[in-house]
C-alpha cells in the first residue's frame, strides 16, 4: 500500500497531459501528478488526494492516477473512495497485480462483505479471457488480427511470386495445412479462414465488452453508512443499511434519489450523493 505509481516515461507523461481537456491551467498535469506523489510520500494523504483530484476534475483518465488515488484514500481512511478508484483502475488495466492486491486488502476491511459479488467457477472460467483484457486491448487485438488477415489475403493473391514462394517454403512448416497435405492455395485459404474467424470472434467480443462497459450501472457507496428506504423519501420505510465500499447496481434516479440493487434480490432507494458510479 505504500508504493505509488509514477509516470516514468515521457510518452506516459504526454499521454496523461493529453487526457486533460481543460485549456487554462496554472500547472502542467505532470507537475500536479508529481506534487501528489510527493505529498503521499511525505505522509500528507489529504494533500495527495487534493492534487490527484485536480487532474480528475480536469478530465484526466490514467491507470496510475486512479491507483495512486486509491492508495491515498485508503491511507486517509476513506475505504469507499479507495474501492472506487481501484475499480476504475482495474477497468483500464484488468491484469494489474498491484491494483488487485490492494483492492483485496480493502475489501477484507469492509463491513458489508456479504454483498460482495461472487461468481461460480464455471462463470469465472468462461469470463477469464474477457476479464484479462481491457476494451482498448480487445480493439487492438482485433486490429492486429485484421492486419494479419489482410497480409495472408495479399500473400494468397501473390502466391505465385518468387518472394511469397520463398517465404512460404520457410514458414509453411508452421501451417496445419501442410500437415494435412493441402496445396499452397488451399493452405492460404485455410489460413485466411482461420484468421478471419478468430478476427470476427474477437471483434464481436470487443464490441460486446465495449457495450457492456457503457451499460454498466455499478456504483460504490462512499458514505460511511447509508440508510436504504423502500421509496425515494426519508418518509418511506427504512429497510436496512449499507456501508462504505459496497458495490451496488444503480438503477432509476428520481428527485435526488437513486434506486439500488444488491445480491440476494435486495433493493431500495438511497440519496444520490451517497454513491459514485464506477
Amino acid at each position: 500500500m505504500s508504493r505509488v505509481h509514477r509516470v516514468a516515461t515521457l510518452a506516459a507523461a504526454v499521454g496523461l497531459a493529453l487526457a486533460v481537456t481543460a485549456t487554462a491551467q496554472t500547472r502542467a498535469p505532470e507537475e500536479v501528478f508529481a506534487a501528489g506523489n510527493a505529498a503521499y510520500e511525505a505522509g500528507d494523504f489529504d494533500a495527495a488526494v487534493a492534487e490527484y483530484l485536480r487532474l480528475v476534475a480536469q478530465g484526466a483518465v490514467h491507470r496510475d492516477l486512479y491507483y495512486n488515488l486509491g492508495n491515498a484514500y485508503y491511507r486517509s481512511g476513506d475505504l469507499g473512495r479507495a474501492v472506487l478508484y481501484y475499480e476504475r483502475a482495474l477497468r483500464l488495466t484488468p491484469r494489474d497485480d498491484d491494483v488487485q492486491a490492494n483492492l483485496s486488502v480493502v475489501r477484507s476491511l469492509l463491513r458489508d462483505r456479504e454483498f460482495q459479488q461472487k461468481s461460480s467457477r464455471v462463470a469465472r472460467a468462461l469470463l477469464w479471457v474477457p476479464r484479462q483484457l481491457s476494451t482498448g486491448e480487445f480493439f487492438a487485438l482485433t486490429s492486429a488480427l485484421y492486419l494479419l488477415f489482410c497480409t495472408v489475403a495479399l500473400a494468397f493473391v501473390l502466391r505465385h511470386t518468387r518472394l511469397v514462394s520463398r517465404l512460404y517454403a520457410r514458414l509453411s512448416m508452421l501451417s496445419p495445412g501442410r500437415l494435412l497435405g493441402l496445396s499452397k492455395a488451399q493452405d492460404f485459404a485455410l489460413a485466411m479462414a482461420l484468421v478471419g474467424v478468430v478476427c470476427a470472434a474477437t471483434a464481436y467480443a470487443a464490441l460486446g465488452k465495449d457495450r457492456t462497459e457503457a451499460a454498466r450501472r455499478d456504483a460504490v457507496v462512499v458514505d460511511e453508512e447509508v440508510a436504504v428506504y423502500s421509496g425515494p423519501s426519508r418518509e418511506a420505510t427504512l429497510q436496512f443499511k449499507i456501508h462504505e465500499g459496497t458495490i451496488v447496481r444503480a438503477d432509476e434516479t428520481r428527485a435526488g434519489w437513486v434506486e439500488i440493487a444488491l445480491p440476494g434480490d435486495l433493493s431500495g432507494w438511497v440519496p444520490v450523493e451517497t454513491l459514485e458510479r464506477i
